[in-house]
């Protein structure tokens, strides 16, 4: 038996017992997330801009410079190593080191994020594992090939210098010494071409919004509720998804008694669609939004400059979607128009059919959009039929069941005071529409003009309408790429606008 008078050991218990952990895990991924976000903001925005971005690209082409005049004048070649080093060292860190610090934070950010997501139950969303998510694995590929691409140029940047560096201690006229300066300009042509291709690389840096720009949605349902609302959703990252679930929850909470969230909602998108297409002010924009949201939540809610999603960022996410897909806002933007100048078809007709399709698809696909409403007083029926001769599938039925939505009996301004406007049809027209988001595919050696057919009939099977839209198939994507990367940016720097006075 034990004698109780004995000092006990100080150790502590195998077994747990005494084991105590200093520091929470979740505080501590939540600390190091935040330092690597504040470096990754910092460096990024430092290393996108335009000074630092020209000279990326005239180091390499200021060495391929000096090595082939010096092949040429070798008494004017450099003397010393230390040259090099004080021309060439200072500019050469400033080209290569803050683009560097920012894909590396970023990496750690994402990683840091991840882990979040996983263990802290407080985040906003809830826990979830953001890697089993759709497009993660694009996303974390994306930033990887942004390391790749800055480190590799880092590489090239350095090689250039020390093989310029090289050449003034070798022994003049030589063929090492010559090799040396050939190889030195080699080194500078690669630095300069390959920090011209990955261009894009830098300029996306410091984005509030980084995994965005590396998003682009794989999978979508083919009926949509809206337009304007759940395109914005199906573009955005998984990280974002799960913000925005909290804040729109958040923003529901904000409306006036009496008011439909859904409605509500995507009236909040159009008016700040028309806001940034410049066809309603601030002021009037903030005056309409006073109409449904309380006084004391449209700061918090929309012109919160701290927070994530606000004003300028939801007009960012709009741009973002219509990049994306150009022909969705093609409908809204003609619904638009046949309201304010009051169609004859659309104020007498029972159903009333528009659709759009790409004008481009490159790599043979694109996208095709339909949106019908039924302007009658009663629920009916219809069918949508697609025809795509030499595509796949050739063929598509759809059936639908749509609630009335009568029109208006007149054109209607776009935004009247105390009446019916454009401001409440157009919401109107998409939450009770239905919208129709369908893929469009050639096989491989198809190219040229192609054409797609939509009918529409009634229960019976009888033609009410038919439309044929036309697009030029290409099996190459060019240019496409880069035009959508400098649109998505143009849609990021709008973002950095001041935002409304409330």
């Amino acid at each position: 038996m034990p004698n109780d008078n004995e000092p006990r050991s100080q150790l502590p218990d195998p077994y747990g017992h005494g084991f105590v952990r200093a520091e929470n895990p979740v505080e501590r991924t939540q600390a190091k997330w935040e330092r690597q976000e504040a470096l990754r903001l910092r460096a990024g925005t430092f290393a996108r801009h335009p000074a630092l971005i020209t000279l990326r690209a005239v180091f390499g082409l200021s060495i391929a410079f000096v090595a082939f005049l010096s092949v040429l004048y070798p008494e004017q070649a450099l003397p010393h190593p230390g040259y090099t080093l004080l021309i060439w060292g200072a500019p050469l860190l400033l080209a290569t080191v803050p683009p560097l610090l920012a894909g590396e934070a970023l990496w750690q950010s994402i990683q840091a994020r991840i882990s979040l997501r996983e263990t802290d139950e407080n985040i906003a969303g809830g826990r979830q594992s953001l890697r089993s998510q759709p497009g993660m694995d694009r996303i974390l590929e994306g930033i990887r090939d942004v390391r790749r691409h800055h480190t590799v140029n880092a590489l090239l940047g350095v090689s250039a210098l020390f093989l310029l560096s090289l050449s003034t201690v070798i022994r003049i006229e030589t063929t090492v010494w010559n090799l040396s300066f050939l190889l030195a300009m080699t080194m500078g042509l690669a630095h300069l071409f390959h920090s011209l291709f990955t261009i894009d690389a830098v300029v996306q840096q410091g984005d509030a919004m980084p995994c965005l720009v590396h998003h682009a949605p794989t999978h979508h349902p083919t009926q949509l509720g809206s337009i304007l609302g759940e395109l914005i959703v199906l573009h955005l990252d998984p990280d974002l998804v799960l913000d925005w679930s909290s804040w729109l929850a958040s923003f529901h909470d904000s409306l006036l008694p009496g008011y439909d969230q859904n409605q509500s909602w995507e009236r909040v998108l159009y008016i700040l669609l028309l806001n940034a297409n410049g066809d309603m002010s601030d002021k009037d924009a903030v005056r309409e939004l006073r109409e449904f949201i309380r006084p004391d939540a449209l700061e918090a809610v929309l012109l919160d400059p701290e927070a994530k999603f606000n004003w300028r960022s939801l007009q960012r996410l709009l741009d973002h979607a219509r990049v994306w897909q150009p022909g969705a806002f093609q409908l809204l933007d003609r619904l638009q128009l046949d309201l304010l100048r009051g169609d004859s078809k659309l104020l007498r007709s029972p159903w009333r059919m528009d659709a759009a399709l790409d004008a481009e698809c490159p790599e043979g696909s694109g996208h095709l959009f339909i949106v019908l409403n039924n302007q009658t007083f009663d629920p009916a029926s219809a069918r949508i039929e697609v025809l795509c001769p030499g595509g796949d599938p050739f063929s598509r039925d759809h059936r639908f069941e749509l609630q009335p939505c009568p029109s208006p009996r007149e054109a209607v301004s776009l935004n009247a005071h105390g009446e019916d406007d454009a401001l409440d049809w157009v919401p109107r027209y998409l939450q009770q529409g239905v919208v129709l988001w369908l893929g469009v595919a050639w096989p491989d050696k198809t190219q040229g003009d192609r054409f797609v057919q939509v009918i529409l009939r009634d229960e019976a099977g009888v033609v009410i309408e038919s439309q044929v839209l036309r697009t030029y198939v290409k099996r190459r994507v060019g240019n496409s790429t880069r035009r959508r990367f400098w649109a998505l940016e143009r849609a990021r720097v709008w973002a950095q606008f001041p935002l409304p006075e409330p």
